[in-house]
């Protein structure tokens, strides 16, 4: 399984968006307590789209690329600053725990799930509300693009990017999100 995040790829700024990898043992699912490591300084969280791949594929077109995921949640990327080793810094954001996933909705069961709304919050403040279309670089081009360097295998992930500010965690902050008001992530922070 691979885990894949971008960055840049909401919002009106004219940058690029870029990609960085996670290792699977990152993923932290909800329910369970993030817990602060000790090797930084601080660690943001930045609110984002998760999709999950149910397919095998390499080299897609983005006309099918559609056909290639199944299910989508919120969670968080969190990343290391000012870590103590410099020379582990590709790994500030592939740290155990630093990919928080909601529980999966399968897009079969809605209408729309390109549309559908993801509000995410923390400590009871909305700090995103977006959608699958809200993307400046679509889903099916970002699926197109990776199939292109490594196949897509039944569930990865693609954080699709960021979704609004970063926040800097602290113990007792509580990472909540929806889906069309459906709750979907709950994530106490911990020392």
């Amino acid at each position: 399984m691979k885990v894949i995040g971008f960055t840049g790829n909401y919002g009106v700024e004219e940058s690029v968006p870029h990609s960085y990898l996670m290792a699977d043992s990152s993923i932290l699912f909800t329910g369970r307590p993030f817990f602060i490591p000790d090797f930084a300084q601080s660690f943001v969280a930045t609110p984002t789209i998760v999709v999950r791949t149910g397919r095998l594929g390499k080299c897609i077109a983005p006309k099918f690329a559609n056909r290639y995921w199944d299910a989508f949640t919120a969670g968080f990327s969190v990343q290391a600053v000012k870590s103590d080793s410099p020379s582990l810094t590709a790994l500030d954001r592939a740290f155990d725990g630093a990919a928080v996933v909601g529980e999966w909705v399968e897009a079969a069961s809605l209408e729309n799930p390109a549309h559908a709304a993801v509000e995410v919050k923390v400590n009871d403040a909305v700090v995103s509300r977006n959608c699958l279309d809200d993307m400046r670089q679509s889903l099916e081009e970002l699926l197109a693009g990776v199939s292109t360097r490594c196949s897509i295998k039944m569930g990865d992930l693609l954080f699709t990017g960021d979704t609004g500010e970063g926040h800097v965690l602290a113990p007792g902050d509580r990472l909540t999100a929806t889906i069309g008001g459906r709750p979907v992530l709950d994530v106490k922070v911990r020392l």
